[in-house]
C-alpha cells in the first residue's frame, strides 16, 4: 500500500466531518421550531377569559410503554399566582334560527377576534376532534375596532336587518356586517350550506343578554395572562376545557407561551409517565413528541375528570404548582353542549 495507516484515518476523517450536519444551521433553526409549536397552540385549542386563543390538538391512541425520556429543562421559579377570573362572559349575539339539527359544540374567545361559537349537524366524535364535526358553521362576534374581518373586492354587498354587510364568495362562504358597535360574521368551514341559508342565519341574529360560565377558575402565576380558553363537548358528560396561558407583548396583545391548563373528561396527554401525587390525588409527568411535543401533567379529579397542565418548558415543580392553583370545574358550565 502507498498510503500509510496515518493517512487513511486522516482521509476517513475528513469524509466523516463533511458528512455532518452544519452546527449552525441546527442552532438557527431551534427558535424557529418553538415558533412553529407556539403558533400550532393559538391556532388549535381555544376560550374565553381576560385574553385568549386556542386549538385543540388531535388524541392520538398510543400503546403503553416505556415513558419518552425528557430533555434537559432549566428548572423553573414555582409561580405565585394572582386571584382568579370571572366565571361569566357574554355571548352578545346568538342566532335566532338554524338548520335542522344543527346544535352547538365549541365556544372561544380570542382577543381581536372575541367570542367564536361552532355549530354542527353532528357532533364531533370526541372533545378533542373540533374540527370533525360535520356542515361545521361558525359565528365571530368581534368589537369593531378590534375585528380582523376585511372586505375582498370580490365579495357581494348584502343588506342584514338594515345594515350593509358582505357576502364571501371565494374560500369558505361566509356573511359579515356591523351592528351596536361589533362585526359579526357567519362562516361555512365547510362547502354544501347555500348563500340563501347562510343569508337566512345571518337575519335571524340579535342581541343575546345571557352569558357563557367559564368552566373553571385558573388562578394566574404573576406576571402572565390567559390567552386562550376553549370548550369542547360531545355532550353535557363529554368536554374538555382548555386555557393557554401567555404574556402581553409591548403593544398589548397577548402571546402564547405554550403553557395550558385544562380539565375535562378526557386529556390531550399520551399514556405513560412517571407516577406521583399532586394534592393528594394520583397524576402522572412525561415528555412526549405526540401528540404535541412538550410536557405533560395529569391528575386524576376523580367522577372520570382529569386535570392536564401542558408546557413547552416548564419543569415538574411549576407545573404542580399551576394544577394545584386551578380551581374546581364548575358543572353548569356545560349545558349548552349540543343545544
Amino acid at each position: 500500500m502507498s498510503q500509510s495507516l496515518e493517512d487513511l484515518v486522516r482521509a476517513a476523517q475528513h469524509q466523516q466531518a463533511e458528512r455532518a450536519v452544519d452546527p449552525q444551521r441546527v442552532l438557527a433553526a431551534l427558535p424557529q421550531r418553538r415558533a412553529r409549536v407556539v403558533r400550532r397552540r393559538r391556532l388549535v385549542l381555544a376560550l374565553a377569559a381576560a385574553a385568549i386563543v386556542a386549538v385543540l390538538a388531535p388524541m392520538l391512541a398510543l400503546r403503553p410503554g416505556p415513558a419518552p425520556q425528557p430533555p434537559s429543562v432549566t428548572p423553573s421559579p414555582v409561580p405565585s399566582v394572582t386571584g382568579p377570573q370571572s366565571r361569566f362572559v357574554p355571548l352578545e349575539f346568538s342566532p335566532g334560527w338554524l338548520p335542522v339539527g344543527y346544535a352547538e359544540y365549541y365556544r372561544s374567545i380570542r382577543p381581536g377576534e372575541g367570542l367564536i361559537r361552532v355549530w354542527g349537524s353532528a357532533p364531533p366524535p370526541s372533545p378533542l376532534l373540533i374540527d370533525d364535526v360535520p356542515r361545521r358553521l361558525s359565528m365571530t362576534v368581534a368589537a369593531a375596532g378590534e375585528s380582523e374581518v376585511t372586505r375582498d373586492e370580490s365579495d357581494e354587498t348584502v343588506e342584514i336587518n338594515g345594515s350593509s354587510g358582505g357576502y364571501r364568495h371565494d374560500g369558505p362562504p361566509g356573511v359579515y356586517w356591523q351592528t351596536g358597535g361589533f362585526t359579526i360574521e357567519i362562516r361555512a368551514d365547510q362547502p354544501g350550506i347555500t348563500r340563501a341559508t347562510m343569508l337566512r342565519i345571518a337575519r335571524s341574529v340579535r342581541p343575546d343578554p345571557a352569558g357563557t360560565e367559564l368552566p373553571m377558575v385558573i388562578a394566574i402565576p404573576a406576571g402572565q395572562v390567559s390567552v386562550a380558553q376553549s370548550v369542547t363537548g360531545v355532550s353535557p358528560g363529554e368536554w374538555l376545557a382548555v386555557t393557554d396561558l401567555g404574556e402581553e407583548d409591548p403593544f398589548g396583545s397577548a402571546v402564547a407561551s405554550g403553557t395550558s391548563v385544562s380539565v375535562g373528561t378526557v386529556t390531550p396527554a399520551p399514556a405513560g409517565g412517571t407516577s406521583l401525587r399532586v394534592g393528594g390525588r394520583p397524576a402522572r409527568h412525561l415528555y412526549a413528541e405526540v401528540p404535541e411535543g412538550g410536557h405533560y401533567l395529569v391528575v386524576e379529579l376523580g367522577g372520570g375528570l382529569r386535570l392536564t397542565v401542558f408546557s413547552l418548558d416548564l419543569d415538574r415543580p411549576a407545573m404542580v404548582a399551576l394544577a394545584e392553583a386551578a380551581g374546581a370545574p364548575n358543572p353548569t358550565a356545560f349545558r349548552w353542549i349540543g343545544s
